[in-house]
């Protein structure tokens, strides 16, 4: 089973999946993110960490030389390796539980450049759906407020978002929520606006008791 938490960039993904997948299984290590393939020869592996590369250690500044339809096809490729070589993600005895999927890389793609979505979405077919995927619906102004500093990507800096970092930050991150929100409509996800001050505690619980839940069925 797949649990996916989902939101802009410092909504707080990363804090509220490893406090979740914590609270269902306390006994054994958060499972391996979205950028951990298995890869069953060195020759697979050596290619996972070519695209793996390409994909996450690029030199930001040098900007988006070659496009957003050339980097949306290198992480439709990646999650169709992902769904593959990851049979934890389809086992219904295991919940896996993600940081992100490749919603978000959806939404900056149709952000950055004037991309049909009917061509876009469609990339993602060979991988499968989460079976929760949870919005952490988090305003870009509390976003900003959680961490000492942004990549220019996650500025808006390849999308034409210029100007003072903050400023910058919540107008891009304002547009790539109403992307999230348009998908999570969608999609029937299930879509948390947290309280600022709540803890994460307090919110994986929410969560913990939606999954216990679906796990009932």
């Amino acid at each position: 089973m797949l649990i996916v938490i989902e939101g802009i960039d410092g909504s707080g993904k990363s804090t509220l999946a490893a406090l979740v997948a914590r609270a269902l299984a306390p006994d054994h290590p958060v499972p391996a993110g979205k950028k951990h393939l298995v890869a069953s020869d060195p020759g697979t592996g050596t290619r996972a960490d070519g695209l793996r590369r390409l994909i996450w250690s690029s030199d930001e500044s040098a900007g988006d030389t070659f496009g957003a339809a050339h980097w949306i096809l290198l992480i439709a490729s990646w999650y169709a390796a992902l769904a593959r070589l990851r049979p934890d993600l389809r086992d219904p005895d295991t919940v896996t539980v993600m940081d992100g999927w490749y919603y978000r890389n959806i939404a900056k793609t149709l952000v950055r450049e004037p991309l049909d979505a009917s061509w876009v979405e469609p990339l993602f077919a060979p991988v499968p759906e989460p079976d929760l995927t949870v919005l952490l619906d988090v305003r870009p102004e509390t976003a900003w407020s959680r961490r000492d500093g942004f990549k220019d990507t996650e500025l808006g800096r390849w999308d034409g978002y210029d100007g003072p970092p903050r400023e910058a930050f919540i107008a891009y991150q304002g547009v790539i929520r109403e992307q999230l929100a348009r998908m999570a409509a969608d999609r029937g996800w299930l879509v948390i606006a947290p309280d600022p001050a709540a803890p994460p505690e307090e919110i994986a619980a929410v969560v913990v008791r939606h999954i216990r839940a679906l796990t009932a069925r």
